[in-house]
C-alpha cells in the first residue's frame, strides 16, 4: 500500500515537472514572438523590461529662423545613467570638467531610476572632453528646449493625441511609422506645417542592463536613430531671431501684458516678427494666453480712418476742404476735443472723428461697398496670409489661425446713420487682425502693390537642399493710383510731424509715418485698445510696424513707447 502510494505521488511529480517544461518551452520557443490571445512578443518586452533609454531628440522637424538658426533652443547638456552609482566610473575627471565637487555629483543619482540631465550650458570645449573619456553612461549631448522660446505664438505648439494623429495620417499609422506618443502640431506653424515636420522616428539613447542596472554582457549605450540625410525636414521661416529679440523686449519692458507687436519687410512683405500676450504656458498649451492675438480680429479704432481717407482721394476730395472739427462723431453735438475748423489732412492727422463720419455717409451713397473695396485694395479685403495650392492641400494657409476681416455685420447697416459713422472711425463691428493692420501700412509704403504676407520661405531637406519654395504672392489686380498713395503717404508723415504721434515719435532716428488710434469698448469697461500702425523709415521705407495694448488705461502710452524702442533698435542694428 505505501509503495502503490509513493509511486502514485512520484507520477504527480513527475507530470507537474512534464507541465512545467512544457510550459518553458511554449514561453521560451514556441510562442517567444506571439504569446497569449494579446499575441505579446516575449522577447520584446523582456529586452523593454531591461532598457533604460533617454530620449534625445523626437525626430520632428525643425523650425529656422531667415538665417537658418533653430528657433527652439538647443542646450549642451551633460547626461548621465542611473547605473554609474554603483559602477566604477571617472567621477572625479567628469566632476573636474563641469566645474562640480565629486561628492555633489555623487549625490545627484539620490533617487534617480531613469536617465537625466544633470548640467545644462556646456561650452563646446567641456562636452569634447566629456565625450573624449568614452565612458559609457556619460554622455555631452544638445537637448532640445523650449523654455523661454522666441516667437512662441509663431511657432505654435505640439502634443501627443493618438486619436487626431490616426484620424489624420492613417496609412502612416497602419504602417508603424507614427503611433500613440507621436506628437502633432496643434497651433501656430507646427499646426500649418504638421504634414511636413511630422515625427517617423525618435533618436534614443538605449542601454540593456540586469535588475540591479549593470550592463548586459558589456553591450555599451546605442544610439538609434531613424533620420539620415534628408529627413526630418527643416521649415525655413522669414523671421530674423535677433529682430524678433528686439520686439519681444521692447513690448515687455513697455509694460504691455495684453497686446503684442507684428513687423513686415516691406520689399518682400515678409513676416521678421511677431510678438503676442500673455504667454502661453508650453505644458499647457491649450490655456491661458494660447491664441496668437496678432491673428486675431479686433475693433482698429481710428486707424481705420485710413480706409476711408483712400476712398475720399481715389473720389477725388480735395486736401483743402474743411471740416467742423469741434462737433461730435454724430455732428448733432460738441466733441470731446475743441479743434476748430480743418482741412482733410490735418483731420487725419489729429484723428478728427466728425471729418470721416461726413465723409463715410457721402461715399456710402455713391457705392454701398465702398469700404469693402478700398480695403481690398489696401490689400485687407481677406485674410493676408500666404494661401495657395500646394500638393493635395487645395487651400493651404502658413497662418490657419488668421481670422477674416469683418467691416459691416449687416447690408442693412449701410443704410443706418450711426452705424456707417461707428464704422468709419473702426467701432461697432469693425474687425481687423493686426497682421492685416500691418500688411495695410505695408501696402502703402511700398507704393500701393498688395501682397500677401509670408512666414516660411522654404521647406528644406536635412542637409539644407531645398525641398520646395514659397514664391512671394500678389493680392488681388485692383491697386490704388500712385496719386492716391502719395496723398496716403504724406498724410500718413503729417500724423507724425503735427498731429496725434508728434509728442512721442517725432524724434526718433528713423522718419516714421502711421496713424495712431484708440478704440472704445463700452462705459463699464476700465480700459480700452490703443494701437500706432506705420512705417519707417519715410523717404525709403523698410518695415511697417504694429504695436497695439488691448488693455490700456487712461493716461498710458505703452504702445508709443514699444514702437519707438523697436525703431531705435533696429536704426542700431543697421548700424
Amino acid at each position: 500500500m505505501r509503495r502503490k502510494r509513493m509511486k502514485g505521488i512520484g507520477i504527480l511529480f513527475l507530470c507537474g515537472f512534464l507541465i512545467l517544461i512544457g510550459r518553458l518551452v511554449q514561453l521560451q520557443i514556441i510562442e517567444t514572438e506571439s504569446y497569449s490571445k494579446q499575441n505579446i512578443n516575449l522577447i520584446e518586452a523582456s529586452i523593454n523590461q531591461r532598457t533604460q533609454s533617454y530620449v534625445l531628440d523626437d525626430g520632428r522637424g525643425t523650425l529656422l529662423d531667415k538665417n537658418g538658426t533653430p528657433l527652439s533652443d538647443t542646450t549642451p547638456s551633460l547626461v548621465l545613467f542611473p547605473f554609474l552609482k554603483d559602477r566604477e566610473w571617472p567621477i572625479e575627471v567628469v566632476a573636474s570638467i563641469v566645474n562640480e565637487s565629486p561628492n555633489k555629483l555623487e549625490k545627484a543619482f539620490e533617487g534617480k531610476k531613469q536617465p537625466f540631465i544633470y548640467k545644462t550650458g556646456l561650452s563646446v570645449q567641456e562636452m569634447e572632453k566629456i565625450n573624449q573619456l568614452s565612458t559609457p553612461g556619460v554622455y555631452a549631448v544638445f537637448k532640445p528646449g523650449v523654455e523661454g522660446q522666441l516667437a512662441g505664438h509663431v511657432i505654435g505648439s505640439v502634443r501627443p493625441n493618438p486619436e487626431l494623429v490616426k484620424s489624420k495620417y492613417p496609412d502612416k499609422w497602419d504602417e508603424g511609422l507614427i503611433d500613440e506618443n507621436t506628437k502633432i502640431g496643434i497651433s501656430g506653424l507646427q499646426l500649418a506645417f504638421d504634414p511636413f515636420l511630422l515625427s517617423e522616428g525618435d533618436t534614443t539613447l538605449l542601454y540593456h542592463a540586469d535588475r540591479q542596472g549593470n550592463p548586459l554582457l558589456g553591450l555599451d549605450v546605442k544610439m538609434f536613430s531613424t533620420s539620415d540625410s534628408f529627413y526630418p525636414l527643416q521649415i525655413k521661416t522669414t523671421l530674423d531671431l535677433d529682430i524678433q529679440n528686439a520686439l519681444e523686449r521692447a513690448v515687455d519692458e513697455s509694460g504691455i501684458t495684453n497686446g503684442g507687436a507684428v513687423l513686415i519687410d516691406i520689399e518682400t512683405n515678409n513676416l521678421s516678427g511677431m510678438v503676442s500676450r500673455p504667454l502661453f504656458n508650453t505644458e499647457d498649451p491649450l490655456g491661458a494666453g494660447a491664441v496668437n492675438q496678432m491673428l486675431k480680429g479686433y475693433f482698429p479704432g481710428s486707424v481705420f480712418k485710413t480706409v476711408v481717407l483712400a476712398a475720399a482721394y481715389e473720389q477725388g476730395v480735395s486736401t483743402s476742404r474743411t471740416f467742423d472739427c469741434d462737433r461730435n462723431l454724430y455732428r448733432d453735438g460738441p466733441g470731446n476735443r475743441e479743434l476748430g475748423t480743418l482741412n482733410l489732412k490735418n483731420s487725419f492727422a489729429v484723428s478728427c472723428n466728425a471729418a470721416f463720419t461726413e465723409l463715410a455717409e457721402e461715399l456710402i451713397k455713391k457705392d454701398p461697398n465702398f469700404m469693402e473695396k478700398t480695403a481690398e485694395k489696401l490689400g485687407i479685403g481677406s485674410t493676408v496670409g500666404w494661401e495657395d495650392l500646394l500638393y493635395h492641400y487645395e487651400d493651404f494657409k502658413q497662418f490657419p489661425d488668421e481670422s477674416n476681416p469683418v467691416f459691416f455685420k449687416s447690408e442693412k447697416d449701410k443704410s443706418v446713420k450711426k452705424a456707417i459713422d461707428q464704422t468709419a472711425i473702426g467701432q461697432l463691428n469693425v474687425k481687423l487682425s493686426p497682421l492685416a493692420i500691418a500688411n495695410m501700412m505695408s501696402t502703402i509704403a511700398r507704393g500701393g502693390e498688395p501682397k500677401q504676407v509670408r512666414v516660411v520661405s522654404d521647406i528644406l531637406y536635412r542637409n539644407h537642399s531645398t525641398f520646395l519654395s514659397f514664391n512671394e504672392k500678389s493680392a488681388g489686380k485692383d491697386q490704388l493710383s500712385n496719386k492716391v498713395v502719395k496723398s496716403l503717404q504724406q498724410s500718413l508723415r503729417e500724423v507724425v510731424v503735427s498731429g496725434t504721434g508728434r509728442s512721442y515719435l517725432s524724434d526718433l532716428p528713423f522718419d516714421v509715418a502711421g496713424k495712431s488710434g484708440t478704440a472704445e469698448l463700452g462705459e463699464n469697461v476700465p480700459y480700452d485698445h490703443q494701437w500706432f500702425a506705420g512705417y519707417f523709415p519715410y523717404d525709403s521705407p523698410r518695415y511697417a510696424l504694429v504695436v497695439v495694448d488691448f488693455e490700456r488705461k487712461e493716461k498710458q502710452y505703452r504702445v508709443y513707447e514699444a514702437f519707438s524702442k523697436i525703431v531705435t533698435q533696429l536704426y542700431k542694428n543697421e548700424r
